[in-house]
């Protein structure tokens, strides 16, 4: 598949008609939002509309997530409509904007053939499937980002695994003393033909001793028992030249804006 038809379909199954794990998915004319069952956040992870309409759009945004989430994320693509003038228009708002990444796609295929047949390292990898497990994600991140909003992100996904939700899986890598060290998880709606990696962290004492790609290696035989035929990576700067090395492709650029409603004016004045 070439680059602009993987990039539509990315497009259209990951963001225009989505079905991201523990979350509502509304799909109005010009943009698809979706809220998280615990209602900590919503997701703007599509839009299609003209420059001049973008400030009318993120004022239409602010007032609708009232009473339904504290927290509005917008996800902002380099090669979405009216990209400068939504962008212009959050920052005017006070979204926060976050570090950019860059979207990587690849053949699962491919990725399972450039992987080492039995990965190397200390490390063990486990499914987290109740619960407690997710403790290890904030053991993990706590570790990572101290001072970052770990726990509201950890609590929604905990409400995951509580419902028994079928479009993610979680994975930590352990070592030989039992400390969780690595994460990763996965949005795979059954069906759908690209899966989501997200989330890979490891410790600072564990990195070069081959974490990442452990997490890549489980994360590729998941998706393609699932009858994935791609995965995707929104990928850091540190973690491109990895994922290139495995067959994985930019189709573009992304940033994350967000805000925390609560307390704030339905619009911007």
């Amino acid at each position: 598949m070439n680059p602009a038809a993987l990039l539509a379909l990315y497009d259209d199954t990951m963001r225009r008609n989505a079905h991201p794990a523990g979350m509502a998915p509304e799909r109005l004319p010009h943009l698809s939002r979706y809220t998280t069952s615990s209602g900590s956040q919503r997701f703007v992870m599509w839009h299609d509309f003209d420059d001049s309409d973008a400030a009318l759009h993120v004022d239409a945004e602010m007032a609708a997530v009232h009473g339904h989430a504290g927290v509005l994320m917008w996800k902002l693509y380099r090669h979405d409509r009216a990209h400068d003038a939504l962008r212009s228009a959050l920052l005017a708002r006070g979204f926060e904007e976050n570090d950019p990444s860059t979207l990587m796609v690849a053949a699962v295929d491919t990725v399972l053939a450039a992987l080492p047949a039995a990965p190397s390292g200390p490390l063990a990898a486990r499914q987290l499937t109740t619960v407690r497990d997710l403790d290890a994600y904030q053991q993990i991140w706590d570790d990572v980002w101290p001072g970052a909003p770990n726990a509201r992100y950890v609590n929604d996904y905990k409400s995951r695994i509580d419902q028994h939700d079928p479009g993610i899986l979680f994975y930590a890598g352990f070592a030989p003393d039992g400390e969780a060290v690595t994460s990763g998880y996965m949005f795979h709606h059954p069906g759908d033909p690209i899966a989501l990696l997200c989330g890979g962290t490891t410790k600072a004492a564990w990195r070069r001793q081959h974490a990442y790609t452990l997490m890549l290696a489980v994360r590729a035989q998941a998706a393609a028992k699932r009858g994935a035929s791609h995965l995707a990576v929104e990928a850091s700067p540190e973690s491109q030249p990895i994922l290139a090395r495995l067959g994985f492709e930019p189709l573009s650029t992304l940033m994350f804006y967000e805000k925390h409603i609560a307390d704030t004016p339905a619009a911007a004045s």
